[in-house]
């Protein structure tokens, strides 16, 4: 019994934890912020046939939605330039300034890995892009340890860029005539005339949508709240060769054309529910169940507490109104001891456990009866009544006078009813005076016999009960005064009559004629 209390007792607090911390654990995977949008400045650099360093911008904005704290969608768009040269050092780190003169006196550019070339080349492309990129965070993946400050993370996924590019051939170019005449009817460039009809410029054009494909790294930092920084760079491989407008078929054109961009971003973070300040890419993934499991470590360091049991009552010192109760005494819920008769004498130690309310008891919790009369002193009118002597419910004295022995008269007989508490068969300590009177009348009168009624409600219960309790004057008339048992007569379904007091607890004793 008290390993089940034990039990409930823990399962109810773990509920009631569970219930006041319910916003704190599962609120910040359930109800934390997961959207974030935010602006961003890019430098921008191009990897194509002109990929000589141009330092141009594009201004973009971005959202983002996480899925956990790992994982993430983000949508990003930017409008800008990308611009290049074939005129000089280019990014891949190939030298572009050598010139060198062939045997027919043509000066030839070396334009690093599209060396050698007998053209330089500048462009200007007014991009717009828009991809959507999946991002993996990496700073989420450790179980072991708080989160830092700084998140790093990677990305790819796939896009599309809006080009609008212009491209023209610079100062070491050798024969413009001969490209147009080359190139011109297959609608890679537009020209400009001398007055003599001769090519003096020749730009090329490319307006169109390419399919893109990003990819790269980031770092981001938790500043507050509501604000994260960030700095991502992204490489755009594009499947195209027209991000620079030189897509002309020849040895040394790119097949395929990069761009990059180096962004510096500003974040809000925004959504959750219920007030959540936490946002889902700054909570770690098992932090909340180690906070959890300290707290039920402190639950179970409070569950030994309120299960200390000093006394042993099976009440834990907590809820214990007695605790240094007697080890072998019984205790209610509250831990005090039960004292059923309320005569000061725990149960465990009483030995009249149904002592009338207000007598006075001894340690045993028997009641005081100094002149041993069968009547409490507290409601004895004699206090000194010899032994022997039959004394009514008050202990007074009874007197009587009759035909035998000089004491009795058997032939005019009337015998006192004995009362008992409702749905009791018990004789009380008032009926044990009135029962002597009785026993001494039939000691006195041999050959008296008594009809014994009890009275009932007519149910088979009632009835019952009317014949223990008939039973139980007998066997008390039998065992104390030796009365043989066959000179009464039993009726338990006596009718009571009119006016007649406590129908139901009373057995009315008679002489039998």
């Amino acid at each position: 019994m008290k390993n089940l209390k034990t039990l409930l007792l823990l399962g109810a607090l773990v509920v009631s934890q569970s219930a006041m911390s319910q916003t704190d654990f599962f609120g910040k995977f359930r109800y934390s912020k997961r959207w974030s949008v935010g602006i961003q400045l890019s430098p921008t650099h191009t990897m194509c046939d002109a990929d000589h360093f141009k330092a141009n911008f594009a201004f973009g904005a971005h959202a983002k939605y996480s899925v956990s704290q790992t994982f993430g969608i983000k949508v990003n768009g930017n409008i800008g330039t990308l611009s290049g040269s074939r005129d000089g050092h280019d990014i891949s780190g190939n030298s572009s300034k050598d010139r060198n003169n062939t045997s027919d006196g043509t000066q030839y550019f070396n334009a690093g890995n599209q060396a050698p070339s007998d053209d330089s080349y500048y462009f200007n492309n007014k991009f717009k892009d828009l991809n959507v990129t999946a991002n993996l965070t990496l700073g989420n993946l450790s179980f072991i340890r708080p989160l830092r400050k700084w998140q790093m993370y990677f990305f790819t996924g796939f896009g599309a860029i809006w080009s609008d590019v212009k491209g023209q051939y610079g100062q070491y170019q050798t024969n413009e005539q001969a490209m147009w005449d080359t190139w011109g009817d297959q609608g890679f460039f537009t020209q400009k005339l001398d007055n003599n009809g001769n090519v003096v410029d020749l730009i090329s054009v490319y307006k169109g949508t390419n399919f893109t494909i990003p990819f790269g790294v980031g770092f981001k930092r938790n500043v507050n709240r509501w604000l994260d920084l960030g700095m991502e760079y992204k490489n755009h491989y594009t499947r195209s060769d027209n991000i620079d407008a030189f897509s002309f078929p020849i040895w040394r054109n790119r097949v395929f054309d990069f761009y990059g961009l180096l962004s510096f971003q500003a974040s809000i973070k925004l959504g959750g529910k219920d007030g959540s300040k936490e946002h889902y890419d700054w909570l770690n993934p098992v932090e909340n169940i180690y906070e959890t499991m300290d707290t039920l470590v402190m639950i179970q360091e409070k569950v030994e507490l309120l299960l200390l049991d000093t006394d042993n009552d099976g009440v834990a010192d907590y809820f214990d109104k007695e605790p240094d109760t007697d080890p072998d005494a019984y205790v209610w819920g509250s831990g005090v001891t039960v004292d059923l008769d309320k005569d000061g004498v725990p149960d465990n130690k009483d030995k009249q456990i149904d002592s009338e309310r207000g007598s006075e008891v001894d340690a045993n919790g028997i009641m005081i009866d100094v002149d041993g009369d069968g009547v409490p002193d507290y409601r004895d009118e004699e206090l000194n009544t010899q032994k022997g002597v039959a004394v009514n419910p008050r202990g007074e004295t009874i007197k009587t006078s009759g035909d035998v022995g000089g004491c009795c008269d058997c032939s005019d007989v009337m015998l006192p009813a004995i009362i008992f508490d409702n749905g009791s068969h018990t004789i009380s300590p008032e009926a044990i005076g009135v029962l002597y009177s009785v026993a001494e009348k039939m000691k006195s009168c041999p050959d008296l016999n008594v009809l014994m009624t009890g009275y009932s409600v007519r149910s088979k219960s009632g009835s019952q009960l009317a014949q223990q309790r008939i039973n139980a004057i007998i066997d008390y008339l039998n065992s104390n005064y030796g009365v043989p048992r066959d000179r009464f007569i039993m009726d338990t379904e006596g009718s009571a009559s009119p006016g007649l007091q406590y129908p139901a607890r009373r057995i009315d004793l008679m002489k039998v004629r």
